[in-house]
């Protein structure tokens, strides 16, 4: 659901957009800016719906990783607004914390409160 990701990484992450278009077969395509990172969101195409029976789990998990300032306050801002938390801040090796959230499709969000293998 475009629409629905969209305003989830606009309104509760805070991506920009960067551009929009509409393919000439009609399909949308949104260019989002997430911090140094980029989000590309892929609409389907006009009269041609999703594979049938998906779910977020058919193929394997689909995960994003976001850098975050302050992991602790990001976990509640986004609790507060009623994001799944699936786990919250962790450390997953020693010295790196991160937690992890549901986006809008399905997708998990990992959380890092600084760059992995720095």
């Amino acid at each position: 659901d475009l629409s629905k990701a969209r305003r989830f990484y606009e309104s509760v992450l805070g991506c920009t957009v960067l551009k929009e278009e509409r393919t000439a077969k009609g399909r949308e395509i949104v260019w989002l800016q997430c911090g140094e990172g980029r989000i590309e969101l892929y609409g389907a195409k006009p009269g041609q719906p999703l594979a049938a029976g998906w779910t977020p789990d058919a193929v394997g998990p689909l995960a994003l990783g976001l850098l975050v300032a302050d992991l602790d306050r990001e976990v509640a801002r986004l609790r507060a607004l009623g994001v799944p938390i699936i786990k919250p801040p962790y450390e997953p090796v020693p010295g790196e914390r991160a937690a992890m959230i549901a986006g809008p499709d399905g997708e998990e969000i990992v959380l890092l409160e600084r760059p992995v293998g720095r």
